[in-house]
């Protein structure tokens, strides 16, 4: 088979080369790919860890081999329709003819998904698992909110939710997520190519879009407007961008902690202590590194570890139910993928979609590449 590897040094290229279809260990599944998604770490690990590598994570496609463990859960079958999350930095990444997921980060797409055609309804798996993941992680691990399995009631008071970077991929799946959960009001803070969030939102329970651009203290005083009143003890910052520290205006944004109620500000970038002395020291900001999902465990070398090292080790196991409700959303209509771009090429593509993503140019939209057509 031909797999991708991404060298990001001098700068960013790929090399094609011919490897052996891999065979499964007996907890995961070989997966024929046809669609693989790309993220933003897929050259910026590399580049700061300075390794060469598949780095693809997000697959979709068919079940291609079972592990000997699989096949006894009865759970998926050879020519499965599905969608993976693979292990971040893993071997058999999603850059390839075939790649390889543990059984509890793969997911059945419904009849619907028909992932052969090139059509938003159709490809859209591709966009799915590394961050819907980081987005649950972050809400129902992290800052302990109610999960969709186990929502809001509709006469429950309001829960205030702030989300920075909106219109990524990581802050559209934290909107649709908190829907899902009937979290409101959602105050949505984004810029440009924000339109396919409006349908998300639903000002009648409060929800907001907003525009960064306006500046840090005209942003912090439209959220207060829009609060009106209400205390907000959770935010996310999607972006985490070092340029800008967004993270600092974001939790001031916050109200103060209580005893009884604290507040949350999640980040994902693991590059950073989060200690500035601007940050109210009320607020507690807390790191998702969605490698727990394979791993149960943060890198010791991670500056900002969890509160509860205990209880991210059973991470994965919370991982195997999100995706088989993940999977039921998509089948009702719930959950949806986020809007993409094919790079034409295939794997021939990877280099030149990768470089497009470091060049910042995927806006409200995912670089996807089309693998096979079956």
């Amino acid at each position: 088979m031909k797999e991708v590897i991404v060298h990001p040094k001098p700068e960013l290229w790929t090399e094609i080369h011919d490897v052996p279809i891999p065979q499964p260990d007996p907890d995961e599944v070989v997966i024929k790919v046809v669609v693989a998604g790309s993220n933003p770490k897929d050259w910026d690990h590399l580049t700061s860890m300075n390794v060469s590598l598949n780095s693809g994570d997000d697959i979709a496609g068919y079940v291609h081999a079972l592990g000997s463990n699989v096949e006894k859960t009865r759970e998926f079958a050879v020519g499965d329709r599905v969608a993976a999350f693979h292990p971040m930095m893993a071997p058999h990444g999603a850059f390839a003819e075939y790649a390889v997921s543990p059984l509890h980060t793969v997911l059945k797409l419904p009849d619907h998904f028909d992932i052969v055609n090139i059509d938003f309804r159709r490809i859209e798996a591709a966009t799915l698992p590394l961050v819907i993941t980081t987005a649950g992680i972050t809400l129902f691990r992290r800052q302990n909110l109610p999960p969709p399995w186990s929502p809001r009631l509709p006469s429950d008071p309001p829960l205030p939710l702030i989300i920075y970077g909106a219109s990524s991929a990581l802050g559209t799946f934290a909107i649709k997520l908190a829907r899902a959960s009937n979290i409101h009001p959602i105050i949505a803070i984004a810029g440009g190519s924000s339109a396919h969030l409006l349908p998300l939102l639903d000002e009648r329970l409060g929800d907001a879009l907003l525009d960064y651009r306006v500046g840090e203290e005209e942003m912090k005083r439209h959220v207060k407007e829009k609060l009106n009143g209400l205390p907000c003890h959770h935010a996310f910052d999607a972006i985490t961008s070092k340029k800008t520290s967004s993270w600092i205006p974001i939790s001031q944004m916050l109200s103060l902690s209580t005893p009884s109620q604290p507040s949350y500000l999640s980040v994902v970038s693991g590059a950073n202590k989060y200690d500035e002395s601007s940050i109210p020291k009320e607020i507690t900001v807390l790191y998702t590194y969605v490698g727990t999902a394979h791993a149960g465990a943060y890198k010791p070398t991670m500056p900002k570890q969890p509160q509860n090292l205990e209880f991210v080790k059973s991470d994965p196991e919370w991982a195997y139910v999100f995706f088989r409700y993940v999977a039921r959303m998509l089948a009702d209509g719930r959950m949806t993928g986020h809007p993409f771009q094919v790079v034409d090429g295939g794997l021939g593509g990877v280099a030149s979609g990768l470089q497009m993503l470091k060049e910042g140019k995927a806006r409200g939209f995912k670089f996807v590449f089309r693998v096979a057509d079956a």
